[in-house]
């Protein structure tokens, strides 16, 4: 018995021992699973997060490059502005570029000098008007930029410079354009106000650094302190003026925080209690790799469509400015230069009618003098080409216009040395117009002497100039009793040469009309007419923003 009872003490111990061999073998089993599955985790965890850091560095230095492009753009525009504008009187000028500077930080002084025609610009947050001229003791404070400029032997960035109180700036120089020296533009900028806005929607969480060569520029956000080396990312753009800085990205405590997660530590103690979320926790970790290999690959493709898009609409914008320079200067050169020829006919056909004019035959006489009438037609031609081109171009500027007034003031132009019989004219009280002034004008001057030209064979004249406020816009209209027009050819009116009724009713080149309807077209609206024969005509017009 006792035997058996030993026996049966060894089995149990026995298997005591193999349970607890086994419970240790289980235990390490899982303890190791346990650890290469955390050893996993961690790993794909730091590729994702790397990623991460990879697509918002390349982000944030493309964005930054963009805009200081953008910025550097913008100050050429201006140096081509003054070049072309400065040396002229201020009325002048054309509309003030460089407007796009407002959008950009840190521009503390734009200076522009041209020896050759005496002039020189002050432009400053204080002085942000473009024809500030400074006065010699203020223009002297500035010899030592304007001296770091004239240095320049190509369009450059002068420093970093640091100010006595520890703040940095840069110095811009342009100092050629097209291969002429007219001039010499400098740029005080200040780097951190720069930077500051450029980057400040830039890569939320992340401390963003900017050097040039081993000078710190810029630094934004405190980065964490026990990261990974992998996880500090740093890369180099180079701007068309030299520039060559190192963009640095790194992320902040909280962004760490947020991004990393405590699970994959609880792995390693809970072992088999949380073996059920590991799959869970996989697959959302697989998920949020995928998501930001999604958006890397995102971002890609959106930089390169705006790349693409921007070089586009540059290109279009260059050909389109091209050609409407052409047309500005083909329509200058025929309304100009065509005078000299007519004048010299005109200058010669009095001179054979004062030096042979009693030794011409009567038919050579009738034919020099059908010529002068000829002549002052071409011109009045030309006159009307040439005011046609200038509204097309014109400035365009809406002003609260009393309407009546420029009214009475156009039919007293008119209607100086205006033959009898005398014109009856009925103004109704015209509400006022929100319309540029000078377009307004050319309107009103070619639609009230086409009124005048076309009741001159009537015994009574009467011209009615009033308004229709019931529609959803302010209608205006001018209404003769002249000779009127068949309405089937009423589309027809407003095209350049075309005349009313008979071409000899009345004088004019058939352009007056053309030029109404194109002021009309500058601000929005519409030109319709209505009218019969020998009945008189009516002329409607809108200014697209009527009061």
């Amino acid at each position: 018995m006792t035997d058996t009872n030993t026996a049966a003490r060894r089995i149990s111990r026995r298997n005591v021992l193999l349970r607890l061999l086994f419970a240790a073998a289980t235990a390490l089993v899982v303890a190791i699973g346990t650890i290469a599955l955390w050893h996993s985790l961690h790993d794909r965890n730091d590729v994702q997060i790397t990623r991460i850091v990879l697509a918002e560095s390349y982000g944030a230095r493309s964005q930054l490059i963009r805009k200081v492009e953008t910025m550097f753009a913008a100050l050429h525009n201006v140096r081509v502005f003054w070049s072309a504008y400065g040396h002229l009187p201020r009325d002048q000028w054309e509309l003030d570029a460089g407007i796009e500077l407002n959008h950009f930080g840190g521009i503390d002084v734009l200076l522009w000098d041209d020896p050759v025609r005496n002039v020189r610009f002050v432009r400053s947050p204080e002085k942000p008007a473009y024809d500030y001229r400074p006065p010699d003791e203020e223009w002297a404070t500035y010899a030592a930029l304007l001296k770091n400029a004239k240095n320049a032997s190509t369009n450059s960035v002068g420093g970093p410079f640091v100010r006595s109180d520890g703040s940095q700036y840069f110095e811009v120089y342009f100092v050629d354009w097209r291969g002429q020296d007219q001039g010499v533009l400098a740029a005080v900028i200040d780097i951190d106000e720069m930077l500051a806005g450029m980057l400040e929607d830039v890569s939320p969480g992340f401390a963003i650094s900017v050097f040039d060569g081993d000078t710190l520029l810029y630094q934004r956000g405190e980065p964490a302190q026990t990261v990974p080396a992998k996880w500090t990312m740093d890369g180099m753009i180079k701007s068309s003026l030299g520039t060559l800085w190192k963009v640095k990205h790194e992320p902040t405590a909280a962004w760490v925080d947020s991004i990393t997660s405590p699970a994959i530590d609880l792995i390693l103690l809970l072992g088999l209690l949380i073996s059920a979320l590991v799959g869970t926790l996989t697959f959302e970790n697989g998920r949020a790799r995928a998501r930001a290999i999604d958006a890397e690959m995102a971002e890609l493709e959106v930089a390169e469509l705006n790349r693409t898009l921007e070089q586009q609409v540059a290109e279009r914008t260059n050909q389109l400015n091209e050609r409407t320079a052409d047309l500005q200067t083909l329509t200058d050169s025929v309304a100009h230069d065509l005078r000299n020829p007519l004048n010299t006919i005109s200058v010669n056909v009095q001179l054979l009618e004062e030096h042979a004019g009693t030794e011409l035959s009567d038919d050579a006489r009738r034919v020099l003098q059908r010529l002068p009438p000829s002549v002052h037609q071409m011109a009045n031609i030309l006159d009307r080409l040439l005011g046609m081109s200038e509204v097309s171009h014109a400035t365009f500027e809406r002003e609260q216009v009393n309407m009546r007034q420029v009214v009475e003031e156009i039919i007293e132009d008119l209607t100086i040395n205006e033959p009898d019989p005398p014109i009856e004219f009925k103004i109704a009280d015209l509400p006022d117009a929100n319309a540029d002034h000078n377009l307004l004008q050319v309107l009103l001057l070619n639609l009230v002497d086409n009124a005048i030209k076309y009741t001159q064979s009537k015994s009574l004249r009467v011209i009615t100039i009033g308004f229709d406020s019931t529609a959803a816009e302010t209608v205006y209209f001018i209404k003769d009793n002249g000779i009127g027009f068949d309405q089937e050819y009423a589309d027809r009116l407003f095209g350049a040469f075309n005349r009313l009724g008979d071409a000899s009713a009345a004088d004019g080149v058939g352009l007056g009309l053309t030029i109404a309807a194109r002021a009309v077209e500058r601000h929005g609206g519409g030109i319709w007419a209505k009218g019969k024969k020998d009945r008189g005509a009516t002329f409607y017009f809108t200014l697209g923003d009527s009061v």
